[in-house]
């Protein structure tokens, strides 16, 4: 078989060849072939696709997973930051995440783009995501918990300095600059909060000073702890989580920022299950009064539009008249939610 050269790959440089192409198993076995041969990861007897995401990824004999990295959706820095991510880690890993076993480039000398790859053990399960109206309302508040005291442990890991990781505040607070200085442009763009609210942005948002405290360490935090990035197993309707995968978007931050896909996304607003997840890391209580307006202010610079769905799911979040509402409605645990349920309810958990 002729080896691939990356001009086949061209193909993928446009957004209509990549959503063709890029979870397309028989497209990439010669390039996935490529690195495993280079790895010694032989026998190879079957390529399947992994879990939908930004990059190509794909399992091969229920052993490896190998994820591509492309030139689309600034795929060198997620490349840099998922491998730096993970050696910080490495060293007795405090939470449970697939293993690193290489990395490299698919191509060595490249002409065009060199797609950076890396290779983790397969962590066998599906997504939460995929069985998420099957788990139920207990295992939901069994996986809070559990996720306040692992996210508690990440926080910990020590940052000793890598391109892209620097035990500072520096590039949080630019980031957050940054997007303050945009905010109401890019809010306009996404068309997702209606216009009274995009006129409140102003004099509601917190400052990038007031949204970090120079006076602890910055965390190593993962920000992007969806319901796609959360693997487990579904056995006659009971979840046990096996692990997190993904640490493209990590970066270092704070608790706050951890809350954003965490309670938008994974906990689809439930406000039940962000108090047992607040209990259970142990955020500090003088903390809790500020929390809806300071999550609400980062899910407003938030990199990606974090409240897409909401409305569809929560007619009702339309109706509110201020951000101070609806901070309130999202962030404050000691009131009802978006669906009126109240937040501290414990009777009844097994039921939604």
């Amino acid at each position: 078989m002729s080896c691939p050269s990356e001009n086949s790959l061209e193909q993928l440089n446009s957004l209509d060849g990549y959503r063709r192409y890029f979870m397309d198993a028989s497209y990439w076995q010669p390039y996935v072939r490529r690195v495993y041969n280079r790895h010694a990861m032989t026998p190879c007897r079957t390529i399947r696709s992994g879990l939908p995401g930004t990059y190509p990824t794909f399992v091969v004999d229920e052993r490896w997973v190998i994820k591509f990295f492309g030139r689309l959706f600034d795929g060198a820095l997620a490349f840099e930051t998922e491998l730096q991510a993970n050696q910080l880690l490495a060293p007795g890993c405090p939470i449970p995440i697939p293993a690193l076993i290489a990395s490299g480039y698919l191509f060595e000398d490249p002409s065009d783009w060199p797609w950076p790859y890396l290779i983790f053990e397969f962590m066998p399960g599906v997504s939460i995501g995929q069985v998420y109206e099957q788990v139920t309302f207990d295992d939901k508040l069994m996986l809070a918990q559990q996720l306040g005291q692992v996210t508690r442990r990440l926080h910990q890991v020590p940052i000793t300095g890598t391109a892209v990781f620097q035990p500072t505040w520096d590039a949080y607070f630019n980031l957050l600059q940054e997007q303050c200085t945009h905010c109401r442009h890019t809010h306009r763009t996404w068309k997702t909060l209606p216009d009274h609210l995009i006129e409140q942005l102003d004099t509601f948002l917190l400052p990038p000073d007031a949204l970090i405290d120079r006076g602890v360490t910055p965390h190593l935090i993962h920000a992007d702890l969806t319901r796609d990035h959360i693997l487990g197993q579904l056995d006659d309707g009971s979840w046990t989580t096996l692990g997190i995968i993904d640490f493209g978007d990590a970066m270092v931050g704070n608790v706050f920022y951890e809350l954003i896909a965490l309670h938008l996304d994974l906990f689809r607003c439930d406000k039940r299950l962000l108090s047992v997840y607040l209990d259970a890391y142990g955020f500090d209580e003088p903390s809790r009064p500020m929390l809806p307006t300071r999550a609400m202010s980062l899910a407003l610079l938030h990199r990606f539009d974090v409240f897409v769905g909401l409305f569809e799911s929560y007619p009702r979040a339309g109706e509110v008249s201020t951000l101070d509402q609806r901070a309130a409605r999202l962030w404050d645990v000691n009131t009802p939610g978006l669906d009126d349920k109240p937040a501290r309810e414990r009777k009844g958990r097994g039921g939604e």
